[in-house]
């Protein structure tokens, strides 16, 4: 009896032992990756992050990243906390609003510092040091790793009024992001910013709640507010930055091969989108003109941009406030970037 018993504890053993060896080992198992968008399908974000998440799952053969569209995890700024809070791996955080963490990542909002050639611009955002190695310290401190500075494109003004000098700007109602330098931005050409969260753009244009609102071309037509407005206005004000972050915290944990791959597709994929939001901007504005001629695109001259851009020397004190000597080094570098970039590309 004790030889039969001791056999049939050997044998449980062993049968235990398989099973425990069939099962997946997690380190081998299939992973997802989630990264939330600020904004719908369709998207310029959202082009990227596809693109993003085919490129990566090429080199990296375990794992699905599982993209969410603006909405289904939250606002801009609930995904972003869930970043930090490492319940995402990846996801856009708009400086605007992570301006609330990070004062120093309202660089980006910053009027009239940007080149007009998108060409030197795009370089900055692939190359930049103030962006990789200064402003991504401020992230991380908030346990997030940088890995993208993109542009969507330039910020067009709408209205249902022309809008070519800041006395045409006095007390309009114009939407913006909960960003105080936007908001400052707007202040000091004597319009009434006023924030408005991304999904009721649309009713507070229709309601007269806002008068005017600041978007890409591309954004304006998917979200339909060209319907409720008869003018867009060129200012070449600024581009609309993005940034793409992952939980660092998520990003330290992985081996550095992956930690490679995650970081230089990333940047590479700055390249590519580039070219895609050029062009969704471009058909986009053409289909909205197709669908109401009456619109009037206002391109404003050089003297007209100059009006403005003597007004914004209070928004640049204000921003270097906020930030304090981190946030001026930071523009520091950047102008002297952007700078040479335009030396390379031309102004």
């Amino acid at each position: 009896m004790k030889l039969r018993s001791l056999i049939w504890v050997v044998l449980g053993f062993f049968l235990v032992s398989v099973m425990f060896l069939a099962l997946p080992n997690e380190s081998y198992a299939a992973r997802e990756w989630k990264y939330a968008l600020e904004e719908i399908q369709g998207s310029v974000q959202d082009h990227y992050a596809q693109e993003y998440k085919k490129r990566v799952e090429e080199q990296i053969k375990d794992v699905t990243i599982i993209v969410y569209p603006y909405g289904a995890l939250g606002t801009s700024e609930d995904i972003s906390e869930l970043t930090m809070n490492g319940m995402l791996e990846f996801c856009y955080a708009t400086p605007g609003h992570l301006g609330t963490f990070i004062p120093a990542a309202r660089v980006f909002s910053l009027p009239f510092i940007w080149s007009d050639n998108l060409e030197a611009n795009k370089y900055v955002a692939q190359h930049s040091k103030a962006i990789y190695e200064m402003l991504a310290k401020e992230y991380e401190k908030y346990d997030l790793k940088l890995l993208a500075a993109m542009t969507e494109g330039w910020q067009i003004w709408t209205a249902n009024k022309p809008i070519r000098t800041p006395a045409d700007m006095k007390n309009f109602k114009i939407r913006i992001m909960g960003d105080p330098i936007l908001a400052e931005t707007y202040k000091a050409y004597g319009a009434n910013p006023i924030q408005v969260p991304y999904s009721d753009i649309y009713s507070s244009l229709q309601l007269g709640m806002i008068e005017g609102n600041i978007q890409p071309y591309f954004a304006h037509e998917e979200m339909h507010f060209y319907e409720v407005q008869d003018y867009f206005i060129e200012a070449k004000e600024m581009p609309f930055f993005a940034t793409v972050v992952a939980n660092k915290q998520f990003f330290e944990s992985l081996p550095k091969e992956e930690q490679e791959v995650i970081e230089q597709t990333a940047r590479d994929c700055i390249e590519y989108i580039w070219g895609v939001q050029a062009k969704l901007n471009e058909e986009r504005l053409e289909k909205m003109l197709k669908e109401r001629p009456q619109i009037q695109v206002i391109k404003l001259t050089e003297e007209e941009r100059q009006a403005f851009k003597d007004l914004t020397k209070p928004v640049i004190d204000k921003y270097i406030e906020m930030s304090g000597e981190t946030g001026k080094q930071i523009l520091d570098q950047l102008l002297k970037e952007i700078a040479e970039a335009e030396e390379m590309f031309g102004k």
